[in-house]
């Protein structure tokens, strides 16, 4: 590479003659054979007697002009002085690092200094020191050669890569840098799993029947426990300790590392990464997670209060930085301003924790004593809580449950507890920390969090959730047919299934509207995927359908596309949907999902029952019989049905009689509904059945012409229940955060998906290719189940550092590299990748969640925490060292000041944006999400304000 002017090379008093030779080209033939001239000893009289270096030194000036304290450190070109430092070497590149270290060793070593401005020779020292090489003002341990043109960090580089192509360097530290990156989001899943089984310990508490409180006796209710389990840790102090630790673990250890592993210096990368990445979460992620909702979906902050608080106090926690920087003792850190600013997070979590009790809200007025029994579930208030209950499956809920999702044709018992499982994950609550292990498992093709459904279960649970008033449910309640016969018009398919042939071309779909009649509907039809595709096998359907008043049946047109292939018999979906209107309260029926199957057959079809026989639960309130026509569903058909009595009698069991069902034209199946009573006696087992005869239209009656049905007692049904609850335990099992053995844990990390080969796709298995050794390796750190956790929380935290030391020095270089300042790399590319996961983990619990609170307040918590803790704490370290030395911790103010000033601007605008959407109807007045120009507005606002901070900074520093 070219040399700058007064540039040189310090190296080691080479004992055997002359200069090494990967030296000997750099200088010129006259100068480098005078190296071998030396005294007795091996060392060469200097010309100026009682000079540390010759006069080589004399000639080397800084061009940059320093004051303060150091400035005679950092102006060492006197060639009188011992602190020769740094200028020597390069006289345009002063580092104020390396001065110290240069001082102290100079004082024991032998060196050779040549100068390339002038093309001289000096040796200094009289000892033999080894293994040094200064250049460009940066310090590299290579024996021999060269100077490097970039910096050695802590760890990094290994190998002698001065002789490298710059652009082979440049590719091989990105690639490198990058898959750090995401080796560090993987061990941070882990170290949060094990945060996550730390916060989730409970204890007994053994609760007196009588309690006596300043003379008043207050009792438990008959129906409370005496003894409940109540959780250790507060979550609003785990939310702001452990969890938020862990979601922003590796930028705080990276900069604790970086200045304790650089002689408690302050450096660059540590501290810019923490400003960094809180402007790219609270101005990108914000922009982000507005953009994940739906069209017209909004997310509103339902605790306002919590989320100003911990603002406010990250807020103040960069102007109380601007303060001691440039304000109070500019330059310099006191300790007492550095204990300050670490004081400042056990404060946080005081005040958080007194708004979350709300300490400053309404107190109880002295007399009126209320025993706390937060934790206490009222069994009437337990009917309606969701399937799961303190971890076991509540099987009152799980029956409720699966009545609703047995309405919907094809759901088997597996279906059916695969559902329940997502509905107990769904209804849990989960931290922003869930869904950030979550996404890091999502794009590496880890083991899922929640089960994955197939496109028509999750149809049926998506429908079920609507009827619920989207996810509120947990009253299972069944269809109440009667009362939405008065308030709802009820609309839904004439048949759960039809059939029809491949070379039909179109053919019409019913359906059907019945309750409230007097008033206009509007419906959306839509297709779905199964064995047949869309594009391939039929033509997409997605059509709006609007009834007009005392209008009681529409039909659509489907097309079937005929390849004129042979194919075997498949399936899609037509799903009806309600299109919201004040003045149109309409509702879905129990067929909102039709199944639609082509077939090649042109006969009327044989008809006969699903199944030989049912069983009912007494107390179901009634059950559904499946008639089927199969081997053909050409022409309208009926069939006649009737009820006989056996041990079960009619108008006293159950409501019997006889009538005729109909099938239209591809029609296939057909449910018959008989209601059964509930005598509320003890019995035994009671049965009648139902016949079929009497089939029209050329159609005949099948071999299952009977059905018996059994009314089952409580005690017998719950066999079938225990099965639906075991294959509920087994599908949340194969979902929980961490794994209890070394041998579960490999199996996991080693296949795709954690082992769920049948939902694993092509980039699944690439995401799996380039994570599998970081997985694997991760995989043996100790299970959660080991010492509570707290054996997995410290070896994942201790590996956390060493990663995220290796990643300080391949950005540090790699910046170098292609001549980036360490400021500007840590705010763009190291703040990018280490919050890539929180990107993606943000946007699913803004999705997923009610309210923006667990968005918005893990984004500003985080950044709270991560100045307080990635700031705060090793400056604090490092002016208790300073102070024990008797000297103070240098900060100055360009290397972090300017940084800090203007995300302080940008995060008062980007507040203030918020509060404003909060407020006003043309944002929804919400913080997220909203209308389609209130939220391109806002992400086009907050963007920019990212780019101003970017260009601000780096015009600043270069």
């Amino acid at each position: 590479m070219p040399r700058r002017p007064g540039a040189g090379v310090l190296f080691e008093d080479w004992t055997g003659g002359g200069l090494p030779p990967l030296l000997q080209h750099h200088v010129h033939p006259q100068v480098a054979s005078s190296a071998k001239t030396r005294t007795a000893g091996g060392r060469r009289q200097p010309q100026n007697p009682g000079d540390q270096l010759c006069h080589v030194v004399s000639k080397v000036r800084p061009s940059k002009t320093y004051s303060g304290r150091r400035a005679v450190e950092e102006h060492c070109y006197m060639h009188h002085s011992t602190q020769l430092c740094h200028t020597i070497i390069d006289s345009n590149s002063i580092s104020c690092e390396n001065d110290r270290w240069i001082a102290d060793e100079t004082r024991y070593g032998s060196f050779g200094f040549v100068d390339f401005l002038s093309n001289t020779i000096s040796y200094t020292g009289e000892k033999h020191w080894p293994d040094i090489i200064m250049g460009h003002g940066n310090i590299s341990t290579y024996p021999w050669g060269p100077e490097d043109i970039c910096p050695g960090g802590l760890i990094l580089p290994i190998l002698d890569e001065r002789l490298w192509p710059i652009k082979v360097r440049v590719v091989i530290y990105l690639f490198t840098l990058l898959y750090f990156l995401l080796g560090i989001s993987i061990v941070a899943d882990v170290f949060m799993t094990a945060i996550d089984k730390i916060t989730s310990h409970t204890k007994k508490v053994y609760m007196a029947k009588e309690l006596s409180v300043n003379g008043s006796s207050v009792s438990l209710r008959p129906d409370q426990p005496e003894i409940i389990e109540v959780r250790i840790w507060n979550p609003t102090i785990a939310n702001l300790t452990l969890m938020a630790l862990g979601t922003s673990s590796p930028e705080i250890l990276l900069s604790i590392i970086e200045t304790v592993g650089h002689h408690f210096e302050a450096r660059k990368l540590g501290p810019n990464i923490i400003v960094g990445s809180a402007a790219f979460n609270l101005l990108i992620i914000t922009s982000l997670c507005t953009l994940s909702l739906n069209l017209n979906e909004k997310r509103r902050i339902h605790d306002l209060k919590v989320f100003l608080v911990i603002s406010a106090f990250s807020f103040f926690a960069y102007i109380w930085l601007l303060l001691i920087i440039e304000v109070i003792s500019p330059n310099v850190i006191e300790l007492w301003e550095a204990a300050m600013t670490f004081l400042l997070f056990p404060i946080l979590m005081f005040f958080a924790y007194a708004t979350d009790r709300n300490w400053c809200g309404k107190k109880i007025e002295h007399g009126k004593h209320q025993l706390d029994l937060s934790s206490v579930e009222d069994p009437e208030e337990m009917k309606n809580q969701p399937i799961v209950n303190n971890g076991k499956v509540h099987k009152e809920n799980l029956i409720k449950f699966v009545k609703t999702v047995k309405k919907y044709p094809g759901i088997t018992d597996a279906d059916a507890a695969k559902l329940a499982a997502t509905k107990i994950i769904d209804s849990t609550h989960h931290g922003a920390m869930w869904y950030r292990i979550g996404a890091v498992r999502h794009f590496t093709g880890g083991k899922r969090i929640e089960p994955i459904l197939e496109d028509h279960l999750k149809q049926v649970y998506n429908v079920i959730k609507k009827e619920n008033n989207v996810g509120d449910m947990n009253e299972m309640s069944l269809f109440s047919f009667k009362d939405e016969q008065k308030e709802y018009s009820v609309v839904e398919f004439h048949a759960p299934t039809i059939a029809v042939k491949e070379n039909i071309g179109k053919f019409p779909v019913t359906i059907w509207r019945h309750g409230k009649l007097n008033t206009k509907a509007t419906i959306r039809v839509e297709s779905i995927n199964g064995t047949a595709k869309e594009g391939e096998d039929f033509v997409k359907v997605r059509e709006i359908v609007e009834f007009n008043e005392n209008e009681e049946e529409k039909e659509i047109l489907v097309e079937i596309l005929d390849d004129n292939k042979w194919e075997p018999d498949e399936e899609f979906f037509l799903r009806i949907s309600v299109v919201h209107h004040k003045e149109r309260p309409v509702k879905l029926g129990s067929i909102s999902i039709m199944e639609v199957t082509i077939i090649d057959n042109d006969e009327p079809g044989i008809i006969s029952f699903g199944k030989r026989g049912l069983l009912v639960k007494e107390s179901a309130g009634f059950v559904e019989i499946p008639i089927v026509r199969t081997h053909g569903s050409d022409n309208m058909v009926s069939v006649k049905w009737k009820t006989i009595d056996e041990s079960a009698i009619s108008g006293r069991d159950y409501i019997g009689g006889e009538g005729e069902i109909y099938f239209k034209d591809k029609e296939v199946a057909k449910m018959l509904r008989i209601e059964i009573i509930n005598d509320m006696c003890p019995e035994k087992d009671e049965c009648f059945e139902i016949e079929l005869f009497g089939a029209t239209g050329g159609a005949k009656i099948g071999n299952i012409n009977r059905i018996a049905i059994t009314i089952s007692s409580d005690d017998d049904f719950d066999s079938v229940v225990d099965r639906l609850m075991l294959l509920t335990h087994i599908n949340i099992h194969a979902i929980e955060l961490h794994r209890q053995t070394w041998v579960e844990q490999i199996k996991t990390a080693m296949t795709v998906n954690g082992g769920d080969l049948d939902n694993a796709t092509t980039l699944t298995y690439i995401l799996h290719f380039f994570s599998f050794f970081w997985k694997v390796f991760f995989a043996f750190i100790p299970p959660a189940g080991i010492c509570s956790g707290w054996l997995r929380f410290i070896t994942s935290l201790a590996l956390i550092g060493i990663i995220a030391t290796i990643i300080g020095d391949l950005a540090t270089i790699f910046g170098c590299l292609i001549g980036l300042d360490d400021i500007v790399t840590a705010i763009t590319i190291v703040a990018l990748g280490m919050s890539l996961p929180d990107i993606l983990g943000a946007c699913m619990v803004t999705r997923a969640e009610t309210h923006a609170d667990e968005a918005m307040i893990h984004i500003a918590g985080s950044i709270a925490v991560k100045v307080l803790m990635g700031v705060g704490l090793p400056w604090f370290i490092a002016a208790v060292y300073h102070y024990l030395h008797g000297n103070v911790f240098h900060v100055p103010s360009n290397r972090i000041g300017f940084n800090v000033l203007v995300y302080s601007v940008m995060a008062i605008l980007a507040i203030i944006v918020l509060m404003v959407r909060r407020n006003v109807g043309f944002f929804g007045n919400a913080e997220l999400g909203g209308p389609q120009k209130g939220r391109y507005i806002t992400v086009v606002i907050l963007i920019s304000l990212w780019v101003v901070y970017l260009s601000l900074t780096c015009f600043q520093t270069f």
